[in-house]
């Protein structure tokens, strides 16, 4: 059975974690990402201002078409309003992580956020594919532990949370209860919690 009733969000410091009818939702909280963020808006502000440059381009600077300039300055419009698109879309890529359960749907979600709240990368799991679920602890006091997933067939886990120690060991162990409270998983995968060795990254067994 699980931790939390549902529509019940727990106040931690890091992460946010609700229990919903279809399963959890936890999630890196916004404060830990204020450089991140300041660094998407740039970023944002940085690509609208190179697609402008490139309309500018277009249809404010004098060309003459017997000269080739048009042919330059289209050419070098064409470049900076692909380069303004790839910076912005970039900088909105997210730099927050959310972890999705939806037991319904037999699927893990982990997606990357940006400060709008917007999926930009997101990885579903199959509940059925899942190896286990377990704790990369820092190597230093202090430092922030991660919530990794390995999933049958893939070499390194995934990583599905960062924060405090504390606090993700609190996540870990709800989504192992919603988990072993559930059967709609047709494989039920190993949930522990392990530290990795420290001379193989994400890489432990």
């Amino acid at each position: 059975m699980a931790y939390l009733d549902s529509n019940t969000k727990a106040g931690l410091h890091t992460v946010d974690m609700t229990a919903t009818a279809q399963g959890l939702v936890a999630g890196e909280r916004f404060e830990r990402f204020k450089i991140e963020a300041l660094t998407e808006m740039a970023l944002r502000i940085a690509g609208i201002v190179m697609v402008m440059g490139s309309v500018t381009m277009w249809f404010f600077l004098p060309v003459d078409p017997e000269t080739g300039r048009l042919a330059a300055y289209g050419m070098i419009a064409s470049l900076m309003a692909l380069a303004g698109l790839g910076v912005f879309v970039y900088g909105t890529r997210g730099f927050r992580r959310r972890m999705t359960l939806d037991m319904q749907a037999g699927k893990l979600t982990l997606t990357k956020i940006n400060m709008h709240d917007q999926a930009r990368i997101s990885r579903e799991i199959d509940l059925g594919s899942i190896e286990s679920v377990f704790l990369h602890r820092p190597a230093q006091p202090g430092g922030l532990a991660t919530l990794l997933v390995r999933v049958a067939g893939k070499q390194a886990p995934a990583i599905a949370l960062s924060g405090d120690t504390h606090e993700i060991e609190e996540v870990h162990a709800e989504l192992c209860a919603v988990l072993k409270g559930a059967t709609a998983a047709p494989r039920k995968p190993s949930l522990r919690i392990a530290d990795a060795p420290r001379n193989s990254g994400f890489f432990a067994a």
